[in-house]
C-alpha cells in the first residue's frame, strides 16, 4: 500500500470515529495548521491573586466599627428624651385643663360605687339615724345626707352608715351635687367638701359665704361677700381650682338662690333688691364658657323668689311666695304662670314635667297639680297636710300620723298610717324612704 492509500485510509477512520462520538487523536494534516477534531476540553481558571489589604481602609472599618454602640446608645437617650418631653407635656395639659383632677375624682367615685355594693349587706331598712331633728335631708346617689344640729350623716342606697363628721358650724347648710356633697356656715366663711366615703378638702375665704351651690359633676359654686361689689360668684371644680368668677353689681341686689343646669355650664341666680319702695327679685342667666352676662328675668314687685329648679336645658322654674314661673333660659323669658290667686304656699314638690303644690286656702289645705305648661290638673283638699314630695309618678302628701300617696290625676292610691311618729320627710332616693324621728325606712304601699 502506498502512501497516498494510507492517507486516504486514515481519513476515513478519522471520518468514521467522528461519526461514532470519538474524539480524534490527531489533527488533519495538509491544512495551514493542525486541526484538532477532538472534543475541546474546558478550561479551568485559577482563582484570582489575593487583593493586598488597604491599611486606610481597615482602619476606617475598624473606627466606624467602635462608634456603632455609642451611636446607637445616643439614638435611644435622644427617643427617650423625646418620650419624656411629650409626657411631661401631657401631664401638663391635663393639670392645666383640670383633665387630671376629673379623671381622678371619676376613679374614686367609682371606686365608691362598687365598695359600697360589694358592702350592702352590711346595712338595711329601717335605719336609726340618731338626728331626730333635721335641718336638711337631701337625696346623693342613691342614698342620703342629713344634716342635723352638730352633725352631718350619709347613708348609702343599701342602707348603711357611709360618713359622720361633726363641722362645728354656727349656722350649717347642705348643698349637693351629683356624688359630693358641700356643708358651709352661713355665719362664717369656712366650708367643707365631702364624697359620699371621705372628707375632700376644706377651705376658708377671706369674706364671708353668702350661699354654695353644687352642679351634677361636682363642681362648687362659692358667693361670698365683697367689699365693691354686691357679691363675687366663684366656681370651683373637684380639686378646688377656680374655673369661673362674676362679680356682681351693686345694682343687682343681694344672692338669694344659685341653680346649675343639668350640664353644669351654666347658672341661675336669684338677687333681691328695693325698687319702688317694694322689693324686687331677677334671675339672671350666666354661661360660665363666656365673659358677658346672659339674660335676665324680673319677677313681679313685691314678689319673693323661694326657688330655683333648672329642670331641662330649656326649662327654669322660678318659685316665688305668690306664683310659680316657667322661664326659657336661653332668652330670660316667662313662658308659663301659675298664681296662687291670694293663697299661701305651704310647701312644693317640683319634679322633671309636673308639679304639686301645696296651698292653704281660708284656713284649709289644699293639693294643686300642674302639668308641664303649668296648667291645673287637678285640685284635692289636702285637710291637715303640711308637707308635700313628690316623683315623677307619685305625689305624697306628709299628715300629722300618716302619709298618703296620690297620682297627679288627683286620685289617692293608698295611705300609710302605720308610722310611729310623725313623718319629717318623704325622699325620692333609690327606694322611697320616709323619716319619722331619727328612723328612716322604705314607704310601700300597704299590702
Amino acid at each position: 500500500m502506498n502512501k497516498a492509500d494510507r492517507e486516504r485510509l486514515a481519513r476515513r477512520q478519522r471520518m468514521l470515529a467522528r461519526e461514532q462520538g470519538q474524539a480524534p487523536e490527531a489533527g488533519i494534516r495538509g491544512t495551514s495548521g493542525d486541526i484538532s477534531l477532538r472534543t475541546p476540553k474546558p478550561v479551568h481558571r485559577g482563582a484570582p491573586p489575593p487583593k493586598t489589604p488597604d491599611p486606610q481602609a481597615a482602619q476606617t472599618a475598624a473606627r466606624l466599627k467602635s462608634l456603632t454602640p455609642l451611636y446607637k446608645q445616643r439614638q435611644h437617650q435622644r427617643r427617650v428624651f423625646f418620650a419624656v418631653a411629650a409626657a411631661v407635656l401631657a401631664l401638663a395639659f391635663v393639670v392645666l385643663t383640670g383633665a387630671l383632677s376629673a379623671s381622678l375624682a371619676m376613679l374614686g367615685d367609682a371606686v365608691d360605687s362598687a365598695m359600697l355594693y360589694l358592702n350592702r349587706t352590711d346595712g338595711g331598712w329601717p335605719a336609726n339615724t340618731g338626728i331626730t331633728e333635721p335641718r336638711q335631708i337631701e337625696p346623693l346617689a342613691g342614698g342620703f345626707v342629713e344634716l342635723g344640729d352638730e352633725d352631718v350623716l350619709v347613708y348609702s342606697p343599701y342602707g348603711s352608715r357611709i360618713l359622720s363628721l361633726q363641722p362645728s358650724y354656727a349656722r350649717p347648710v347642705l348643698a349637693v351635687g351629683g356624688t359630693h356633697f358641700v356643708v358651709y356656715n352661713r355665719a362664717g366663711s369656712e366650708l367643707t367638701v365631702c364624697s359620699r366615703t371621705r372628707t375632700l378638702y376644706s377651705q376658708t375665704f377671706d369674706e364671708g359665704i353668702l350661699l354654695c351651690a353644687m352642679s351634677n359633676n361636682n363642681s362648687l359654686a362659692v358667693v361670698t361677700e365683697s367689699g365693691r361689689f354686691a357679691a363675687q360668684v366663684r366656681i370651683f371644680d373637684t380639686s378646688m381650682r377656680q374655673l369661673y368668677s362674676w362679680a356682681m353689681p351693686q345694682t343687682y341686689g343681694t344672692p338669694i338662690a344659685l341653680a346649675f343646669s343639668p350640664d353644669s355650664r351654666r347658672f341661675a341666680a336669684g338677687m333681691l333688691s328695693a325698687r319702688d319702695g317694694q322689693l324686687s327679685c331677677s334671675v339672671y342667666f350666666m354661661n360660665t364658657d363666656a365673659d358677658g352676662e346672659g339674660p335676665s328675668y324680673t319677677a313681679d314687685l313685691g314678689s319673693m323668689l323661694l326657688r330655683l329648679d333648672w329642670q331641662s336645658e330649656s326649662r327654669v322654674m322660678a318659685v316665688f311666695d305668690s306664683y310659680v314661673a316657667l322661664l326659657d333660659p336661653r332668652t330670660g323669658t316667662e313662658t308659663a304662670r301659675y298664681s296662687y290667686g291670694g293663697a299661701t304656699l305651704q310647701s312644693v314638690a317640683l319634679g322633671r314635667r309636673q308639679t304639686a303644690l301645696l296651698l292653704n286656702v281660708r284656713g284649709g289645705n289644699s293639693l294643686v297639680t300642674l302639668s308641664e305648661t303649668l296648667a291645673p290638673m287637678s285640685e284635692i283638699p289636702a285637710r291637715q297636710a303640711f308637707g308635700v314630695s313628690a316623683t315623677d309618678t307619685d305625689i305624697y302628701l306628709l299628715c300629722p300620723d300618716a302619709v298618703e300617696c296620690y297620682g297627679y290625676d288627683g286620685v289617692q292610691k293608698w295611705v300609710q298610717n302605720d308610722l310611729a311618729s310623725r313623718p319629717l320627710a318623704v325622699l325620692n332616693a333609690a327606694q322611697t324612704l320616709v323619716f319619722t324621728g331619727s328612723r328612716v325606712k322604705e314607704l310601700n304601699a300597704p299590702a
